[in-house]
């Protein structure tokens, strides 16, 4: 009797991540993106942002159990090395560097990621920026308390609220990557879901690509959707969000660079 030989393989992890990407990005698509006031659109924001961290979550857990088993772990030590309970970017590194010690001088090497950065209390306009792998892996720790509070319902994050700080007083809150209004709450919006899921996804293919390596393995990313900043060219957004000039004007210089958070 034939018995099937299972080859576990990094690129079909890779493959299922984007399988799983496909309902958070065709949300997106369904968003009108115009100024003003979008209904019930408004919950596209956090059903992108549950589904693009929970992609991100099943996709770690896959791929490292897949590696560390190309590397020859037994099962044992995989189920011990691979118990990740809501794994943010720093917790994944951390693994990386440890299971696999010749990426820890790579990561963060030549990693860039444009998002959106929220604006001062009062003005409207999210501000184009980009993110090293510091600041990235920093933020995703305020996008896995998003994650936290909207699971376990302690914001809706489709209209202005307040959102709880995280329960360790060294983490990152959720208020730190959302939108503030001039009365203490804070929004998610589309612009923060699409942040949410690009800091994700840019940083999953850096991990990745740098573990593969490790085994002689090279991924090919070309499946997974990209949750494009614009729907239009920054110029039209502009245009359209803000005819009067006024917040353009107030707005941070995207090429300043961040406050030090070390």
């Amino acid at each position: 009797m034939t018995t099937a030989v299972l080859a576990p393989s990094l690129q079909d992890s890779v493959d299922r991540y984007a399988r799983s990407l496909i309902v958070p990005s065709r949300l997106l698509a369904l968003h009108p993106r115009k100024p003003g006031g979008v209904g019930n659109a408004a919950a596209l924001a956090p059903a992108i942002t549950l589904g693009a961290v929970a992609a991100f979550e099943g996709f770690v857990e896959d791929f490292f159990a897949t590696a560390l088993h190309l590397q020859g772990q037994s099962f044992a030590q995989i189920v011990k090395n691979v118990k990740l309970n809501n794994p943010d970017i720093e917790e994944i590194e951390r693994l990386a560097t440890k299971e696999f010690p010749g990426t820890k001088s790579a990561i963060g090497v030549g990693f860039s990621i444009d998002v959106w950065y929220p604006p001062e209390a009062g003005k409207r306009l999210w501000n184009p920026i980009e993110l090293d792998w510091k600041r990235a892996r920093h933020d995703a720790q305020g996008w896995m308390q998003v994650r936290h509070c909207l699971a376990h319902g302690l914001a809706s994050g489709w209209q202005s609220e307040i959102w709880p700080g995280p329960i360790r007083g060294t983490s990152v809150p959720a208020s730190a990557v959302l939108k503030p209004t001039k009365t203490g709450k804070h929004s998610l919006v589309l612009h923060g879901a699409i942040t949410c899921a690009r800091i994700y996804r840019a940083a999953a293919e850096h991990l990745a690509n740098l573990v593969a390596a490790q085994v002689g393995n090279t991924l090919s990313w070309s499946k997974l959707p990209d949750f494009p900043m614009h729907k239009t060219t920054y110029e039209e957004y502009l245009a359209s969000s803000a005819p009067c000039g006024d917040d353009i004007a107030a707005a941070p210089d995207p090429s300043q660079p961040l406050a030090d958070i070390s």
